[in-house]
Order: structure tokens, then sequence, then C-alpha cells
């Protein structure tokens, strides 16, 4: 379908709708708009995320380790660990 055919399908069931669905609708169409992405808008407009600056902030994402492959797991981190220069 083409962009007239579609036109003219949402024209058609435009004239069709009840005046509340047609308010739900506009609604609707004012929720799109508001999201749609602008030139003006880009990210680098956005604040940066403000992130701990310690470990002891990730400690809220801590959990208990759930599974049987833990020792695994840990070789698998010391096989493939690069080391760090400061």
């Amino acid at each position: 379908m083409n962009t007239a055919q579609l036109r003219q399908k949402v024209a058609s069931q435009l004239n069709n709708l009840s005046p509340e669905r047609l308010a739900l609708l506009s609604e609707f169409l004012d929720s799109l708009e508001a999201a749609e992405p602008t030139q003006a808008s880009s990210l680098r407009k956005l604040p940066p995320i403000k992130r701990g600056k310690t470990a002891k902030n990730l400690l809220k994402f801590a959990g208990t380790w759930q599974g049987d492959d833990l020792e695994k797991c840990l070789d698998s981190v010391y096989e493939t660990r690069s080391k760090t220069q400061f």
C-alpha cells in the first residue's frame, strides 16, 4: 500500500469514528509527535548520566550467585582478562 492509499484509508477510518474515539486518537497522535525525534534534539544535548565514583555505589546491584558454574566463570575471567595500565 503506498502513502496515498494509506492516507485515503486513514481518512475513511476517521470518518467512521465516534467523537470519543476521535479524541483518543488525537491524544495518541499528539504523543507520537512528541516522541518523534527532531533535528534540534540530539543525544549530545542530553544531560550526562550521573554515576557513583566508587565500587560501593555498585553494591545495590549485587546479589547472590545462582547456579553451579561459579568456578567455571571465574576461570574464564582469569583466562581472558588483561592487565590494566594506570
